[in-house]
């Protein structure tokens, strides 16, 4: 199967576009501990979409629509929050668990989880609009 090749400005559409999906699709915050990868997305991505990387940092799902399905946190706890205080500070608050795999839904309203979920957000759009690899 080739690659879908995507337009910058497709791309930034598509990240900009995150917090309306997240909400309508009920994305959730998965830390997998092991892996040092946070995922943000629907429980499980659906079939049929292409990761594509956005920065050195973060990778995102999109579907043929080009509408975005997830993102990818690469290196979270070892590089992302290295450089990002503000989710630092909240990050052991959030993922409170030993598991293996820490999952939390921000659609529970709770304040710290919802406070990190739009520094999550707005972190990942203005990072693609100032260090958006090229296409």
């Amino acid at each position: 199967m080739e690659k879908m090749r995507i337009k910058k400005e497709k791309l930034l559409k598509a990240i900009k576009n995150i917090p309306t999906f997240a909400e309508r699709e009920k994305w959730v915050l998965t830390l997998d501990k092991e892996e040092g990868t946070l995922f943000y997305s629907p429980k499980s991505i659906p079939d049929g979409v292409e990761l594509h990387q956005v920065t050195d940092e973060y990778a995102l799902y999109l579907d043929k629509n080009n509408d975005p399905k997830g993102v990818m946190v690469e290196y979270y706890a070892v590089n992302f929050l290295k450089h990002h205080n503000e989710i630092r500070d909240l990050s052991p608050e959030i993922f409170k668990s030993d598991k293996k795999i820490n999952m939390v839904d921000p659609s529970k309203r709770n304040k710290k989880t919802k406070f990190f979920q739009s520094i999550l957000e707005r972190t990942l759009i203005t990072e693609a609009d100032t260090e958006m690899l090229p296409a």
